[in-house]
């Protein structure tokens, strides 16, 4: 496994470096490759544009992206093994269907206007209520399971789903292309102010998820196995929605929902560090990181007159990643 495994890193590694660079250095502001590397290493030497696009601009947009990135494919992980479920990330259990709640219920009463803090602070707070409601219907069963707790997610998310599309409808039209921008998942327009509120709590969530690798390991064996080696089920699902909804839920609440990364991700990486969560999470984190930085690259690419959701993208890449799994599974 040594082998697999320092091929991953390397080629994670590769990846991580090019994404960032390529986002940093490249973009469609009349700035030169060159003049931006400059205000990249030595600011002072750099243009006055060039210091306010690369270090005001794309350096905290960026970041922000490796952030999401590595938090979603961590957390995506995590929850595989968690509800046994090949097909599981964070926007199975209602996080994402929770997030997209607060926030719109915010933007429909136009509370971003004179309180900026409110629209992240207020899609956190849906998307950990939501899987609260997930974690507190699923374990209400008399045989609490991987299956309950999923079917509670679908419902959850449904729900919020529905109420999403009545405030839509409610909300007045010059405010409806601003909430459908936030709901496709986008870095666009994002700063330093977004990526401090992001930093600790997607961090602490994937710091603890990675030192809970071995209790990870314990429920990917399945509910009897992981209770047979004397796991309290409850708990340690609590503990890891938990950490899912701090990690996931922090970087949900500035970039928007943003599909598929912790679906395809994991996926990608699991045939070369194998399914042990504790070379797996990290060996995710970094080549989610990667993975995120690149789509908004090439959505950059593909649409230089506006600004593509790199959501859009992940999208594109998602649907038929999860249709490849799906027949899979059927064989």
């Amino acid at each position: 496994m040594k082998g697999p495994l320092a091929a991953l890193a390397g080629g994670v590694t590769v990846l991580l470096v090019a994404g960032f660079l390529a986002t940093v250095l490249g973009g469609t502001a009349a700035v030169a490759p060159g003049d931006a590397a400059r205000a990249l290493v030595d600011p002072a030497g750099a243009s006055p544009l060039a210091r306010t696009i690369v270090l005001e601009v794309r350096l905290p947009r960026v970041l922000l992206l490796l952030l999401a990135g590595a938090a979603l494919a961590t957390t995506g992980a995590a929850l595989q093994a968690t509800l046994q479920n090949p097909l599981a990330d964070p926007g199975l259990l209602g996080l994402a269907g929770g997030a997209a709640l607060g926030a719109v219920l915010v933007h429909a009463a136009e509370i971003p206007l004179r309180a900026p803090w409110m629209l992240p602070a207020a899609a956190f707070a849906g998307a950990v209520l939501a899987l609260a409601v997930v974690f507190a219907v699923a374990h209400a069963a008399a045989r609490p399971g991987a299956a309950t707790v999923i079917l509670a997610g679908v419902a959850v998310a449904s729900f919020a789903s529905a109420i999403v599309s009545v405030l839509l409808l409610a909300t007045g039209e010059h405010r409806v292309h601003e909430i459908f921008a936030w709901l496709l998942g986008s870095a666009e327009g994002r700063g330093w102010e977004h990526l401090r509120l992001a930093l600790g709590p997607a961090l602490g969530g994937i710091a603890g998820l990675v030192a809970s690798a071995r209790l990870l390991d314990a429920l990917a064996l399945g509910d009897e196995h992981a209770a047979g080696l004397g796991v309290d089920l409850a708990r340690a699902r609590g503990l890891v929605f938990g950490l899912v909804a701090l990690a996931a839920g922090s970087v949900v609440a500035v970039t928007g929902p943003i599909g598929f990364v912790g679906l395809m991700v994991p996926h990608a990486v699991r045939p070369f560090s194998g399914a042990g969560a504790r070379a797996l999470l990290p060996a995710s984190a970094l080549a989610g990181g990667a993975f995120l930085a690149l789509a908004d690259l090439a959505a950059r690419i593909v649409s230089p007159t506006f600004d593509l959701p790199v959501g859009v993208v992940t999208a594109l890449a998602g649907v038929p990643f999860l249709l490849v799994l799906l027949r899979r599974a059927a064989r």
